[in-house]
């Protein structure tokens, strides 16, 4: 174990194939991580629930090759957990959908009283867990969804 401050994290990067099987190990990898580091078990399971998500969307809409990539960097320190997850790009149409569930997410906690939806709710519960979340469209469509939770517990 180590010591930490608000200052210096703990940082750890995963670089898998762009295949739904390698989520499970990753962000069970994550939540250890987290509880290792003294982060209550509940916001290691909330953070799970979110590395799930944004690792999921990556696969499913980030990845146009047999050989595509997710990589996911994760920054622990003492108050707050920060983690960023890019992949190679989608297609156009993926791009537009996830920047539509993105403006869809934030309406939505905008105004709680609006008819919910199946679709785009995955980002939503993102949102609802965590104090900051950030998407970039790079060159080639390649795209970084950055995640901030802070500690719970503190």
């Amino acid at each position: 174990m180590f010591s930490m401050d608000t200052q210096t994290p703990y940082v750890f990067k995963v670089k898998f194939p762009s295949d739904l099987d390698y989520v499970s190990p990753v962000r069970k990898f994550v939540a250890e991580t987290l509880a290792v580091n003294k982060f209550s078990p509940k916001f290691a399971y909330r953070s799970e629930v979110i590395v799930d998500e944004i690792c999921h969307n990556a696969i499913i809409h980030g990845s146009r090759t047999v050989d595509a990539t997710v990589e996911i960097e994760c920054k622990v320190f003492s108050d707050r957990f920060e983690f960023q997850v890019n992949d190679q790009g989608g297609k156009r149409d993926d791009i537009e959908r996830l920047k539509h569930a993105m403006k869809k997410s934030d309406a939505r906690l905008a105004d709680a009283s609006q008819e919910k939806e199946s679709r785009g709710l995955g980002l939503e519960i993102v949102r609802l867990l965590s104090e900051e979340i950030k998407m970039e469209v790079g060159e080639d469509n390649m795209t970084t969804v950055r995640v901030v939770r802070k500690r719970e517990d503190a």
